[in-house]
């Protein structure tokens, strides 16, 4: 029998997450390209055109696109509308920075020398 494998969920060691704090509970935070596909394709909105930036700000769409984007990692059961439901303007905030976070450890460490770069390896 084929082992499950954990890679690119929660228990996968190579996938690094932000914390957020809502209320009592604690949710983990994470971007990867088929995240971000695949909320783009719930959500209906391009998720790259709006960057993570801030500037200019995101719309609604394609913020709540982005959060349930980097839900979804840690949970792939979550939905579009769980994500919206956590939004409010008390946790906006919290959010925005969740996101900045997510997205800043979920970059890969930049090569020493950018010409010796190595594509990553295909799972």
């Amino acid at each position: 029998m084929a082992k499950k494998s954990v890679a690119g969920t929660v228990a996968d060691p190579a996938v690094r997450f932000a914390t957020l704090k809502i209320g009592e509970k604690e949710y983990k935070l994470a971007f990867d390209f088929n995240a971000i596909a695949e909320a783009e394709r719930v959500c209906g909105v391009n998720l790259l055109a709006g960057g993570l930036t801030f500037n200019p700000p995101p719309s609604a769409n394609q913020f709540r696109g982005l959060f349930y984007a980097a839900l979804s990692v840690a949970d792939p059961e979550v939905t579009v509308e769980a994500a919206g439901r956590l939004i409010t303007f008390q946790s906006l905030g919290p959010i925005t920075r969740a996101l900045m976070d997510a997205y800043g450890v979920s970059m890969p460490e930049p090569a020493s020398d950018p010409t010796k770069a190595t594509p990553a390896a295909e799972s």
